[in-house]
């Protein structure tokens, strides 16, 4: 019994050491792709950290208000210094003669009660965590962006694959009939030459295709930080909402991540120069100490103590120029991120527009490769009919099915590229939000 209990704790524990679907082949859909990116991918991690690193800058601008309390302890040893004498003195007349045991220790305790500064400082460190939050959306939706896009590209690979075999297996049984054609005297040996260039290519372009399922799964796997041994599902296809073009313009200028990481560094350049601006305003600070001191050899009674209080005014009258290259530096940063915030949002306008009408356009294209694809395909099978009864030539099939397989690619490149499309869009407007990235918690 013990023997077996042993054994099954030794193997499930090493299932649960392995990584994530390395111990067996699983089928993921695109929203668990999307939870495995916010739970492995390593550069949204790093972010991660690097938001809670930003949310200690408040503790920053907290600390000028709170007090400070510190322990000055001194245990030191006079020496001094006696006059030569003839006379050796015994070790026990050295030790009274020549050291005299002294100490000073003070408590002191500095409360601001005026620090104008700290609220600017409050105000930047603030910004500084939104704007790191957003820097984190930026990276988290992008991630995500790249997983439903990398997902489709895998499925439009797959689909290549089964298209080129398709073709593949055309181009051989064509290639066998023509070898039974040539040996009942019916047909030339240009005709088998053009046939087995036809079957290399159809064979080398589904090499191609397999090995570009493979590259993409690799991507795919790195990007979701899991094992290899997965499949993907049918995704849906992406699919826009019924709005004018204004209203996803106004989405992008609402949601897009990057408009909003410029709105926040024009925040913080702007609470930075406020800051800098009140170097010039006094402090005022309550200050207390106790202090005691013992000189056995010098104070008759061996030592005394005391208390100071006092109120502490501090007035910069002159800094040099440290505070006015600090407020023009914090302007030139505010005004940098007011002009790239207009020119982005040009930018995005135009790259919204852009998408908006390319989208469009790829749904007519489309449906015109779809019946090009059905026209092709009964192309092929009715000359490959004709050739059987002699009618039609080698040269008719080969470029029938050239045609075929030419129809089939175009089809499903521009399937991907339509569902691209759409993907670039919806991160344009914001629709890659950070839903599944958990921002740490306060622990400082």
């Amino acid at each position: 019994m013990t023997l077996v209990l042993f054994f099954l704790a030794g193997f499930f524990g090493g299932i649960f050491l392995l990584p994530p679907f390395s111990y067996a082949e699983k089928v993921i859909t695109l929203n668990q792709a999307y939870v495995f990116a916010a739970k492995y991918n390593g550069t949204i991690k790093a972010n991660e950290a690097s938001f809670y690193t930003s949310t200690l800058l408040k503790w920053s601008a907290v600390s000028m208000l709170l007090p400070e309390i510190s322990l000055i302890y001194k245990d030191q040893r006079m020496h001094y210094n006696s006059p030569a004498s003839a006379v050796p003195l015994s070790s026990s007349s050295l030790t009274s003669s020549f050291f005299y045991p002294n100490y000073e220790y003070s408590f002191t305790l500095v409360q601001p009660l005026l620090q104008v500064g700290a609220f600017p400082a409050m105000g930047a460190a603030e910004n500084t965590i939104s704007s790191s939050k957003m820097s984190l959306n930026n990276i988290s939706s992008g991630t995500l962006y790249e997983v439903a896009k990398n997902y489709y590209t895998i499925f439009n690979d797959q689909g290549l694959v089964k298209a080129n075999r398709k073709t593949y297996e055309e181009a051989k049984s064509h290639l066998e009939l023509t070898k039974a054609k040539l040996q009942a005297g019916l047909a030339i040996i240009t005709d088998l030459l053009q046939a087995k260039s036809q079957f290399y290519a159809a064979k080398q372009a589904l090499i191609s295709a397999k090995n570009s399922v493979k590259s993409a799964m690799s991507d795919f796997a790195s990007l979701l930080g899991i094992g290899l041994d997965f499949k993907v599902a049918a995704p849906k296809p992406p699919k826009m909402y019924k709005a004018s073009l204004k209203v996803y313009i106004n989405l992008a200028y609402k949601n897009n991540p990057g408009l909003l990481s410029l709105k926040y560094a024009q925040k913080v350049a702007n609470n930075e120069t406020q800051y800098y601006e009140t170097q010039y305003i006094p402090t005022i600070n309550f200050q207390a100490s106790y202090n005691a001191f013992s000189y056995n050899h010098f104070i008759p009674g061996g030592s005394f103590n005391f208390w100071t209080a006092a109120g502490v005014l501090t007035m910069p009258l002159f800094q040099g120029g440290t505070r006015a290259i600090s407020i023009e530096k914090a302007r030139s940063q505010a005004n940098q991120a007011m002009y790239n915030m207009i020119q982005a949002k040009r930018n995005l306008k135009a790259q919204v527009v852009s998408d908006f009408y390319n989208i469009q356009n790829l749904k007519y294209e489309i449906l015109s490769l779809e019946q090009e694809e059905k026209f092709a395909s009964k192309n092929y099978t009715l000359v490959e009919e004709e050739y059987k009864a002699g009618i039609a030539t080698s040269v008719d099939v080969v470029t029938a099915l050239a045609s075929l397989a030419q129809a089939r690619q175009s089809l499903l490149a521009s399937k991907l590229n339509y569902a691209e499309s759409v993907l670039d869009l919806k991160r344009l407007t914001g629709s890659f939000k950070r839903k599944l990235i958990r921002l740490l918690i306060d622990k400082f």
